[in-house]
């Protein structure tokens, strides 16, 4: 069963406009295909503790802070799903408080692309402006972690659990769906692009020389062979 994991950066739970247009493309995707496990968890529904700045993650490869909340639920939830969907509302023209602290704790899996040979998308909502500059941060956070950024999708609300034009929405979502689900079927698979190559290279030279301030990244690196690869797409033929 293919498993597809959402995280809503909204403090409104279910009655996030977000989360109420993910939901609309995951049901399509179910009635598409009845073995496709969706989940969805918002930051209301979440403790998500700021990052203390301490370096823990990058020396030793622990965040103290996971075992004070909710985020190491969040990863192990990530690493198991085959395919990551991250949302924002927009908030004063970009994403959330809720959903900026959700992705500072994740500092370290952008420098070892943790989650490289997944795919994903981003989703937002507005009432007004700032749609494209939350598209675009959220799809560079997530293109961080190694993920392939298959699309993105966006609709307009106001109040909480309002969209402005449910239907004109509705309709995105499943085009969305049909659009993200041959990468659920396994019909395709993730593939490198100029963004991932960046990252790849980045960070390559990152835990390379900062291999003293950095341990616990050289190691991953050296320990998962990364450190011998040129480029983002041996490291995809690597996994697969």
């Amino acid at each position: 069963m293919k498993k597809i994991f959402s995280f809503i950066g909204s403090p409104l739970k279910k009655n996030s406009n977000t989360r109420t247009l993910t939901e609309m493309m995951l049901d399509e995707l179910e009635k598409m295909d009845e073995n496709i496990d969706c989940e969805i968890l918002t930051a209301g529904q979440v403790e998500i503790k700021h990052c203390q700045g301490c370096w823990s993650c990058m020396k030793r490869g622990i965040c103290p802070q996971d075992e004070k909340d909710d985020m190491g639920l969040l990863k192990k939830k990530m690493m198991g799903a085959d395919f990551i969907i991250w949302g924002s509302p927009v908030y004063t023209m970009q994403v959330s408080g809720q959903m900026k602290t959700f992705l500072d704790r994740l500092s370290s899996w952008y420098h070892l692309l943790k989650m490289a040979g997944k795919t994903g998308m981003v989703v937002t909502t507005t009432a007004n402006s700032g749609m494209e500059e939350v598209k675009d941060y959220l799809n560079m956070m997530l293109c961080a972690t190694g993920v392939e950024v298959i699309t993105d999708m966006g609709a307009y609300g106001t109040f909480p659990k309002t969209l402005i034009d449910p239907e004109s929405a509705r309709k995105e979502a499943y085009s969305k769906a049909a659009e993200v689900y041959p990468y659920i079927s396994g019909e395709k698979t993730a593939e490198t692009n100029p963004d991932l190559e960046v990252c790849f290279q980045v960070m390559k030279n990152k835990v390379t020389y900062g291999a003293k301030w950095l341990p616990f990244e050289h190691d991953y690196w050296k320990e998962k062979g990364m450190l011998e690869l040129d480029s983002f797409d041996e490291l995809l033929e690597k996994i697969r």
